[in-house]
């Protein structure tokens, strides 16, 4: 496949980028890394990267997008953590927001799901050695399940909530009993 540069340096940063672009999908800042990391100019790095761009095979909007969808679903997964780990591939603060907005049109409640999926796998070992029928048992459970869940980057309020909800229900269970 003929790219058509100019400089030999882009074409054969080029040929480097598109074996990359053959494994995975990049961020232009991966790209950008990738090729200097493999010893392009940075003018070589910018032309294959500006290529890239304009054919529409690096598109960071695209790749946030796409992150955001594959990663939504995943059991524990705190919009903090999702933002962490797109900045960390170095998406730009405003890529990352649009995404995590589509997310939210696209599925409000991502984030509850899956805080609720990750407290209710913690609840039988937060559980284990604590009396849940003594008041100081419950206080103890509830400080695990809120720092379990604040750790993982979850929003307080968010965490509050669910926290509040698991308790409620575990006082209702042990009255049935």
């Amino acid at each position: 496949m003929s790219l058509h540069l100019v400089a030999s340096a882009a074409n054969e940063a080029a040929e480097a980028g598109l074996n990359l672009l053959d494994r995975r999908a990049v961020t232009e800042s991966q790209m950008r890394e990738y090729l200097a990391e493999k010893g392009f100019t940075s003018e070589a790095v910018e032309e294959a990267v500006t290529l890239f761009g304009a054919r529409g095979w690096l598109d960071d909007h695209d790749y946030a997008t796409e992150l955001v969808r594959q990663r939504a679903g995943k059991a524990g997964l705190s919009r903090a953590k999702l933002r962490a780990d797109m900045e960390k591939r170095g998406l730009e603060t405003g890529t990352v927001e649009a995404a995590l907005r589509a997310l939210d049109e696209e599925s409000p409640d991502w984030e509850t799901a899956n805080a609720r999926a990750l407290l209710a796998g913690k609840l039988t070992s937060a559980r284990r050695g604590l009396d849940i029928g003594s008041r100081e048992g419950r206080a103890k459970l509830q400080a695990k399940l809120w720092r379990y869940l604040a750790s993982r980057g979850f929003d307080s309020g968010l965490v509050g909530m669910l926290v509040r909800e698991t308790m409620e229900e575990l006082k209702e269970l042990e009255s049935e009993n």
